[in-house]
């Protein structure tokens, strides 16, 4: 067998189902298609999913992204298992060993119906304000789950993406992790996800008993919803319910625990003080849910308290803008409702063992004079009459008096004095000292960001390849599995749109999906490398601007050159595509801007030498309105769609190093010196000025529904400005 497939190579034989796929209904299916024409794939953690479909049929076509030995052996027991035990919870579907074609192998798939419905949580998210649907909800799920346990098979990894709302009932879909009774004696194939799965269920469980654990983590944030749905915008992370693995790691101790406690609802608690204590147990001595429920499960709930560790503040924002207005008309009362920072220097006092000088008490001996004795022997000299001066030493034991020594020894007296002195010993000193703290964030320049409309995820991508999200309102960070090759700050761009980037590299524009993974490089020529890239907003066409001075455009999946701009001998430094994509503007590092109109015929509507140093950022009007940019000395040109220069306001702030258009009112222009200015885009006044640090501002988005702007740095930090709460 060749060697197993890949994302891209799955990819490339959904395009050709005729010649790839061996079933006679999918070979007369028509594969789903994106935007673009392309495949439409669903990835998952095993296996990527397409939707084919013919005539009134359509199947789901699960291709697997890693081998399983027995998978003919495993998919045949599922099978044969349902089709007699079938429950009306589950979808029928066939495995085919040699289903699909590949480098000249053949590997498995599987063809099962399509099914059309909500996942779980998007249909939870949507009753969040109908706690009497959301009880129904509830109560589906318990029949589900009461349904399985009589059919005797487990699906293996019950979660809210393996659960489909049809509008009527609850279907599961992905059998991959599933048991049946023919199959004891083997282990798992997967462990399940993360958020719903006991935290010690390991390949060796693999029974009756598999979704006992995640069957209660659901019932339970289902029932805690309907109590109080709040709950759902401080622990929903977008790929759970309310739970999230460490809170299994440590229960009770985590803030969703004391936050259930505090609902001060008997059923919550009990099924939360339950599911706590699940964690104690082995997994394959779970009690059923209907048991729990009925509360002779046989096991005793741990006590929870309220009033525990709380969750990550949120951003200090609410829902909606708090006043009404356009950005022009806000951004002064901006402030800072959120940051982060790539890489944290710390600094502290610590404690060190260092050689120092210490002063210390001793004990000396000393010779003191006896009074009695030493008395007598003077006035016996004073009676002589021969005493002129007296003066006594202790230490020798004489006395001169007179003209004369006499021996006082026998006289003076030994005693012991204590005495102070200086010594050079180990202390422990307090030491200033600076330390990098590891936090999560990027540990190199931000170089493009892309926010949610709402302001509730924001994507970066960073100089060094780095590529994740940040989850506001649960202040999560991931790091997505996608990484680039490290680039130059001018020579990306992000389709404001979609979730993919083009970078440059020495022979290649490399543009990526940044959720599929798939890539697709579009050479370039060695000695004449890509010096700035920009995409339209639906990432169907990319813009590469060469050193020499040359643009090309071209359609992304085909590779298809569209356009060919001459230019001039100087090396293009900033691209950008008009909203539409029909008007691209170029900046070259002599300071000159051109607009160029791509479509019905390419050609040149705007051209100007407004700028005496290096162009470093262009960015787009709404609605094709217009263009501005910006310079190293700070100065900022606003041109029309005619290609006619507006205005030219300065900056200033140690040179221009990003823009971006706020609607049609506003422009940010992010500047050397870590400060944003808001300006006008008609008459180039300056509306507001926003502080974010010591280091460049390298990167701009705008949440249109929040009126808020994103801001990223060389630093690698990420802000976010808006209207407090």
């Amino acid at each position: 067998m060749a060697t197993w497939p890949d994302l891209t190579e799955y990819h490339e034989a959904m395009q050709f189902p005729q010649r790839s796929l061996g079933d006679p209904d999918l070979q007369r299916a028509q594969i789903d298609k994106d935007r673009f024409g392309m495949p439409k794939p669903a990835t998952g953690g095993n296996a990527v999913v397409y939707k084919a479909t013919e005539g009134q049929n359509a199947w789901a076509v699960r291709c697997f992204l890693r081998p399983i030995s027995d998978h003919a052996e495993r998919y045949a027991a599922i099978s044969k298992h349902l089709s007699k035990n079938r429950s009306a919870h589950s979808t029928a579907f066939v495995y085919l060993a040699d289903g699909l074609r590949i480098k000249g192998g053949t590997f498995p798939i599987v063809k099962m119906a399509w099914v059309q419905g909500h996942h779980l949580d998007r249909c939870v998210e949507g009753l969040l304000d109908k706690p009497r649907e959301l009880a129904a909800l509830r109560e589906r799920f318990a029949t589900l789950v009461k349904d399985i346990e009589r059919a005797k098979f487990a699906h293996g990894d019950l979660q809210h993406g393996n659960i489909l709302f049809t509008g009527k009932d609850l279907l599961l879909i992905d059998y991959d992790g599933m048991w049946v009774p023919a199959l004891i004696g083997r282990q798992a194939t997967e462990i399940g996800h993360r958020a719903y799965q006991h935290p010690k269920r390991s390949m060796t469980d693999y029974g009756p008993y598999l979704d006992r654990f995640s069957a209660l983590v659901i019932y339970l944030s289902l029932l805690a919803l309907e109590v109080d749905h709040k709950l759902w915008d401080q622990y929903y992370t977008g790929d759970n319910l309310l739970f999230v693995r460490e809170d299994f790691n440590e229960p009770g101790k985590s803030p969703i625990w004391g936050d259930l406690a505090a609902l001060r609802h008997r059923d919550v608690s009990y099924l939360a003080g339950v599911l706590a204590a699940m964690v104690g147990r082995p997994v394959k001595d779970l009690p059923r849910l209907e048991s729990v429920l009925s509360k002779s499960g046989g096991l005793k709930p741990l006590q929870l308290k309220a009033g525990g560790p709380r969750a990550p503040e949120k951003p200090r924002w609410s829902a909606r803008p708090s006043k009404s207005g356009t950005a022009a008309e806000l951004a002064s009362q901006w402030t800072m409702v959120w940051s982060r920072p790539g890489e944290k220097t710390e600094t502290r006092w610590k404690k060190e063992m260092k050689d120092g000088p210490v002063e210390v008490e001793s004990e000396v001996e000393v010779f003191a004079p006896n009074p009695g004795p030493l008395g007598t022997l003077a006035a016996g000299a004073l009676a002589a009459g021969v005493i002129v001066g007296a003066s006594v030493s202790p230490e020798l034991g004489m006395v001169a008096a007179g003209c004369g020594l006499v021996v006082t020894r026998r006289v003076a007296k030994v005693r012991k004095k204590t005495v102070k002195h200086t010594v050079i010993k180990p202390i422990e000193q307090q030491v200033l000292e600076h330390l990098k703290v590891a936090v999560p964030g990027h540990k190199s320049a931000v170089t493009s960001l892309q926010c949610t409309a709402d302001g509730r995820r924001l994507s970066v991508v960073t100089r060094l390849g780095e590529c994740g999200t940040w989850e506001l309102d649960t202040d999560g960070y991931k790091l997505s599995s996608v990484r680039l090759p490290p680039f130059e700050q001018s020579a990306m761009a992000v389709a404001s749109n979609n979730p993919r980037t083009a970078v440059t590299t020495d022979k290649a524009v490399l543009v990526a999906d940044l959720v599929s993974g798939i890539k697709v490089e579009l050479s370039v020529e060695v000695s004449n490398r890509a010096s700035a890239v920009a995409m339209t907003a639906d990432a169907a066409k990319v813009a590469i601007g060469q050193s020499q001075g040359q643009v090309h455009v071209a359609e992304v999946m085909t590779k298809r050159l569209l356009v060919q701009i001459v230019g001039m001998s100087s090396r293009v430094t900033a691209l950008a595509f008009s909203e539409d994509g029909t008007f691209l503007a170029v900046g070259w590092a002599n300071g000159v801007v051109q607009v160029h109109r791509l479509t019905p015929r390419p050609e040149k509507v705007g051209d100007g030498s407004h700028h005496n140093t290096a162009v470093t950022a262009l960015a787009a009007a709404p609605k094709g309105q217009g263009f501005a940019s910006g310079d190293d000395s700070g100065q900022v040109v606003l041109w029309g769609r005619n290609g006619k220069k507006q205005a030219t306001p300065n900056a200033g702030g140690r040179g221009v190093k990003s823009l971006l258009f706020l609607g049609e009112e506003a422009v940010a222009a992010g500047c050397g010196d870590g400060t944003v200015k808001i300006l006008n885009p008609s008459s180039g006044a300056l509306l507001a000025t926003h502080g974010l640090g010591a280091t460049a501002i390298t990167a701009l988005a705008f949440a249109k529904e929040k009126l808020a702007l994103a801001a990223g740095t060389q630093s690698g930090q990420v802000t976010m400005l808006a209207l407090e709460a």
